[in-house]
Parts: C-alpha cells; sequence; structure tokens
C-alpha cells in the first residue's frame, strides 16, 4: 500500500463552489465515531464478510442548526494483504467526524451545494492524516508490519477545451 498516492480529483466547478468556505473555515474537532479493524486470515476471526473496498473515502455533510457550524461525516474502508506469517488478510474500516466552523456573520450562509465541495475536497485533505495513522496504528497492533498509507493528493481537474469536447463527438460518431 504505497506508492505516489491517491488522487482527489475536484474539478474546477467543485473548488470554485468550495472556494468561500476554504478561506474561512476552521477545523474545531475531529472525533473517530466508528472503527473496525480485523486480522481476516486469523483463526476465529468474526468478520468473514469483508465490507468492499472503497477507492475513495465519502463524505456528508451538513449544517449544525443555530450555530456557525457544519459536521463532516467522513468514512473509509481499507482491505488488503500482507506477507507476514503466511498470506494475511487485513480489513480496516472507520467513521470519523469533523466540525468545521465559519464566521458566524458569512452573508450568504453557505449553501448545500457549497457544503458538499467543501467536504469532497478540504475535508477529505483534512481528514486523511488522521486515517493513516488510525489504519497504520491498528494493524501494528495486529503484530502485523503496519501499512503505509498513500498519500491523498490534491489533484484539480483540467477544463476540457472545445475542440477537445468536438473531436470526441465526431469519433464516437464514426463508430
Amino acid at each position: 500500500m504505497s506508492g505516489m498516492g491517491l488522487a482527489l480529483r475536484v474539478t474546477a466547478a467543485q473548488a470554485e463552489k468550495a472556494k468561500r468556505l476554504v478561506a474561512v473555515a476552521a477545523l474545531e474537532k475531529v472525533s473517530l465515531i466508528q472503527v473496525r479493524a480485523a486480522n481476516v486470515s486469523a483463526a476465529g476471526c468474526p468478520v468473514k464478510n469483508l465490507l468492499n473496498e472503497k477507492l475513495m473515502p465519502t463524505a456528508s455533510v451538513s449544517l449544525i442548526p443555530n450555530t456557525n457550524r457544519l459536521r463532516v461525516v467522513w468514512d473509509h474502508v481499507m482491505h488488503g494483504r500482507r506477507e507476514a506469517k503466511g498470506l494475511t488478510e487485513v480489513q480496516v474500516d472507520a467513521t470519523f467526524e469533523l466540525v468545521f466552523s465559519f464566521p458566524a456573520d458569512m452573508d450568504p450562509a453557505p449553501t448545500q451545494e457549497e457544503l458538499q465541495a467543501f467536504a469532497d475536497g478540504n475535508a477529505m485533505m483534512n481528514c486523511w492524516p488522521y486515517w493513516r495513522e488510525l489504519v497504520q496504528s491498528m494493524v501494528a497492533r495486529m503484530n502485523l508490519p503496519p501499512f503505509v498509507v498513500p498519500l491523498l493528493r490534491y489533484v484539480p481537474e483540467k477544463k476540457k477545451k472545445p475542440e477537445d469536447v468536438q473531436s470526441k463527438a465526431e469519433e464516437s460518431k464514426s463508430k
């Protein structure tokens, strides 16, 4: 589980929607809501039905009523195989809660689209170090060599040029 890292692809539209919150939001709290780590190969391990590993984490967001705060619920699962003491299968899944504040006088208030764009970009990046540490720690506690969880890299998606869109449309017509 090493290499160049995972690419967090953010479109120009998403970045534009998130920019007001990115400029002013402050991370107040990170809490682990749930975690499950399993050495699936170990005799007696109750985890038999492996969850499907997701390539990227997911985030849902909501405003905390009557405050200038927002709550992001961040969820991810990883499944990997290790060559320690034979073939070992490991699964870690966790859910974190991140609470951010923004200026109380922010006008207009953030829209749901702005909130989700912020959660899908900035909040993902903010939570990733907590995920990496959790996976490394949990796997080490299973007396296995720790996984080195790859870095999460912010990769802005390039805008497609009008000629690229036109040439792709022409290619699909010719097929």
